[in-house]
């Protein structure tokens, strides 16, 4: 990426982009919808291609997990994921728990020692296993007695030769999917080989998700991935680092949400932080610097939304309002709410997407409880409307005050960041 000359900031294409992930449903034999194969979708139709393997698993798991979340993309249901060699070898972290993750290992991917080794060592974690295109070939075969799925393609092999293929996996155990069922015939085919979950335009045509996300900066994803080698750095240091990215910091928030399922929801940044933690938010950095959609440089869009999270953050700790609310839930409000005003929607879509609990989103959309009030209040200093502050219950010159704190605060941390 080609360097802004300085002082220039970057455009707002820079700052937003637009995320896309395709789908196609997993069907049983009663035609009941049981998973969903995820599939890598580029900036444009057709762009399946058009990045390395890496990148095109990690804009499918970040799309899938950081950005949509899972219960969107499949309602819960299990997803299987193509991985490529490094992230099935253990050379390149999987950044997501197994629970309704299937690691799918397509026919690309050679079959050795060391793959073998790092599949065994993912079902140990937990992970499912399945086995894409597979034609009966022999140098694929040890592959079927790790797999709790096998995919298969009965119009790629040649009709004498499937029974075999099909009873040969079925011994081992696996579940048989049958691919590519373009007809009723090969689904009543298939069913009678004995497959038991189908998949192709008969039954489910691919669809595409996409929604404009701001983008994660390298810089603070390079820096916070060395930080967290230390295992002694600061809480508080990577805390700091995180919420000086908004984009990062969404990202985060759904990740977190979608791990901690429906049980837990996530209130603030720093919760969503405890329930991540180390481990896997390293995971996360460097499936975000593979992902290949980080920006180089934070722009002035960027500050702004700081600034509003850092304002409503200072109204909180100094307990103005008549209340002393809670500052990670403050920020984390302020955050989303200026997040809202760059990304063009409105914070009820921001509060979808970002998985938050019930608190934070009464006081994002809602502007309930004494942190709703803080919220209206910075919005109507930014619209220099002293009525708007006054009728939020607070005094024009003490939300001026800590605005023009949080500002200061906001680009001092950004340049710090950038210029260490």
């Amino acid at each position: 990426m080609t360097a802004l000359p300085a002082g220039t900031a970057p455009s707002r294409a820079t700052a937003v982009h637009e995320v896309r992930v395709g789908r196609q449903a997993v069907y049983d034999s009663r035609y009941r919808l049981v998973s969903y194969e995820l599939l890598f979708r580029g900036a444009e139709d057709g762009d399946a291609d058009g990045r390395s393997g890496e990148t095109g698993t990690s804009h499918v798991i970040a799309a899938t997990f950081a950005t949509f979340g899972l219960h969107t993309v499949s309602d819960g249901k299990p997803v299987f994921i193509n991985f490529t060699r490094g992230f099935l070898t253990g050379m390149l972290p999987i950044p997501v728990e197994p629970d309704n993750v299937i690691v799918e290992v397509t026919e690309q991917v050679g079959v050795d020692h060391e793959l073998l080794m790092g599949l065994a060592q993912l079902k140990q974690a937990g992970y499912k296993i399945a086995v894409a295109d597979y034609r009966g070939d022999v140098a694929r075969s040890a592959l079927v007695e790790l797999a709790d799925f096998v995919m298969i393609d009965v119009n790629a092999i040649p009709p004498l030769v499937v029974p075999g293929v099909v009873e040969s996996c079925r011994r081992t155990g696996a579940t048989l999917v049958a691919v590519n069922v373009a007809e009723p015939e090969t689904l009543e085919r298939c069913s009678e080989l004995g497959f038991t979950l189908f998949q192709g335009d008969h039954l489910d045509r691919p669809a595409t998700l996409q929604r404009k996300v701001l983008s994660p900066t390298q810089l603070v994803c390079v820096r916070l991935l060395n930080d967290l080698s230390d295992p002694d750095v600061p809480v508080t240091r990577v805390e700091r680092l995180v919420g000086s990215d908004p984009g990062l910091a969404m990202r985060l928030l759904r990740s977190a949400a979608s791990a901690s399922g429906a049980g837990r929801p996530v209130e603030s940044l720093r919760q969503a932080l405890v329930l991540i933690g180390p481990a896997r938010l390293r995971s996360w950095m460097v499936l975000t610097l593979l992902e290949g959609v980080a920006t180089s440089n934070a722009s002035d869009e960027l500050w702004n939304v700081l600034a509003r999270a850092h304002t409503c953050q200072r109204l909180a700790r100094s307990g103005a309002g008549g209340d002393l609310a809670d500052a990670d839930l403050a920020y984390t409000v302020g955050l989303l709410a200026g997040a809202a005003v760059l990304l063009g929607t409105d914070v009820s879509t921001i509060a979808e997407s970002s998985g938050v609990g019930d608190a934070t989103r009464a006081a994002l959309v809602d502007g309930e409880g004494v942190v709703g009030r803080m919220l209206a209040a910075v919005t109507a200093h930014e619209r220099q409307d002293d009525d708007g502050i006054l009728a939020a219950g607070f005094q024009p010159s003490e939300v001026s005050v800590a605005y023009m704190q949080a500002l200061e605060e906001s680009l001092t941390l950004v340049h710090q960041i950038m210029g260490r």
